[in-house]
């Protein structure tokens, strides 16, 4: 590619002014080139920066890429750390590449596809054998994953799903107040529906501990709940049989005092079987179920019975 010359008297690349032979011998000559470089590196880095979004994971200063078109549906994926939530949201991206889908609704699209393909990858099988599920959350973090669904009007509804360390939602557990518990406060204060997570692994092998902690963070959740609808989620619940009998049965019962309609399924990111319920059902059936209970039509068909109806032309545009 050709440059003109910095040296505005200057003929290059015809001639050189200064005498050179070759061109691009001449100082002012490779001046003009970097000079040209620069510029379209510059260019580059302008478009990129003025792009609408970039595929990453949502901040809370963020979420105008998403609200400018409608109110979005906030759901909170509550429990402590290391409790499967980031794994969960892994499984349900992967199921709905596989082609899994919602009761009511279809996917459409997302503004995170980086952030959602990043999960997925954790669950590909490794050369050596085995899966590397989702790094933990950092503390520090707060973050959200899209996911645009259709209805069967074919309306479109924007969901977040939200992604915040299990460490805070601890610490609101025991006081809602701390300083660093921020991000759970947020969640809870502006979120639509919940998912509390139950590790099964965990009430293994802290029993009555694990036990407290789950409710506890439950009590909280229900301070200020609302009509807010909640599901319990029983992670790792292919190991949910040596749990004990007794931390079962007590941790059911209190559950379902604390919220009006207890609503509870085991989900697995483990096949024994091909489709398998526990992974391949029940992880997708987890936002079914908050998806119904939040998007409730509104209202009653209305029916008008008169004799003098085909009479009268406003009642021929009655509802049936």
């Amino acid at each position: 590619m050709a440059y003109k010359c910095s040296n505005p008297e200057c003929a290059a690349p015809i001639s050189c002014h200064e005498g050179h032979e070759n061109v691009t011998d001449c100082t002012f000559y490779s001046k003009a080139k970097e000079e040209k470089k620069n510029n379209k590196v510059l260019q580059k880095l302008s478009l990129k920066s003025s792009l609408p979004w970039t595929g990453e994971a949502l901040a809370i200063e963020e979420l105008g890429k998403v609200t400018y078109r409608n109110s979005p549906v906030l759901i909170g994926v509550v429990g402590k750390a290391d409790a499967g939530k980031t794994t969960y949201l892994a499984m349900l991206f992967t199921l709905l590449l596989r082609g899994g889908m919602f009761k009511d609704f279809s996917f459409a699209g997302t503004k995170t596809i980086q952030a959602w393909d990043k999960l997925y990858k954790t669950l590909q099988v490794q050369q050596a054998g085995g899966v590397v599920f989702p790094d933990p959350t950092p503390s520090q973090y707060i973050r959200f994953l899209h996911l645009a669904l259709r209805n069967r009007a074919n309306r479109l509804n924007d969901i977040l799903l939200s992604d915040i360390a299990g460490e805070a939602f601890s610490l609101w557990a025991t006081n809602r107040n701390d300083v660093n518990a921020e991000n759970a406060r947020w969640i809870y204060q502006n979120a639509s529906a919940f998912i509390l997570f139950i590790d099964c692994e965990d009430l293994i092998k802290r029993k009555s501990l694990a036990k407290n902690d789950i409710l506890d963070m439950a009590q909280m959740l229900r301070h200020d709940l609302r009509s807010r609808p909640v599901i319990t989620v029983w992670s790792k619940s292919d190991k949910k049989h040596d749990v004990h009998p007794k931390i079962l049965e007590k941790l059911k019962d209190e559950l379902s005092e604390f919220f009006p309609v207890f609503a509870e399924i085991d989900i697995s990111n483990f096949s024994y079987d091909d489709p398998d319920i526990l992974v391949h059902k029940n992880n997708i059936s987890v936002l079914d179920f908050l998806l119904s209970k939040i998007f409730v039509p509104v209202g009653s068909d209305i029916i008008i019975e008169d004799d003098n109806k085909d009479k009268d032309i406003f009642l021929k545009f009655k509802n049936l």
